[in-house]
């Protein structure tokens, strides 16, 4: 069993793609820094359905241990400390998965 961490984001009022880019190139780089982390995805919402969140980040590990090394890890805390000002709401749930 492992475990599987999703975090939705809804930007600010007035966030610009760049703002955007810049975070997606953060996150980018997590997994070859992270060893805890077995998948990493993220990306913009689509825009195909109404009412959803504008971004999303899925990260697999495998058990309660490495998600913790990967939420307190410095280089996951250096994206955040870039996320936070542009959020408006931030949904996230942790549930296991098999491997």
């Amino acid at each position: 069993m492992g475990i599987r961490h999703i975090a939705l984001f809804r930007w600010i009022e007035g966030t610009t793609p760049e703002q955007v880019e810049a975070v997606e190139e953060r996150l980018t780089k997590l997994p070859g820094l992270i060893p805890q982390l077995k998948a990493y995805a993220f990306g913009a919402d689509l825009r195909i359905g109404s009412g959803n969140y504008d971004f999303a980040v899925s990260a697999d590990v495998a058990g309660e241990s490495d998600f913790i090394a990967y939420r307190d890890h410095p280089e996951h805390q250096a994206v955040l400390a870039v996320i936070r000002p542009m959020l408006a709401d931030r949904a996230a749930v942790q549930f296991n998965i098999a491997d």
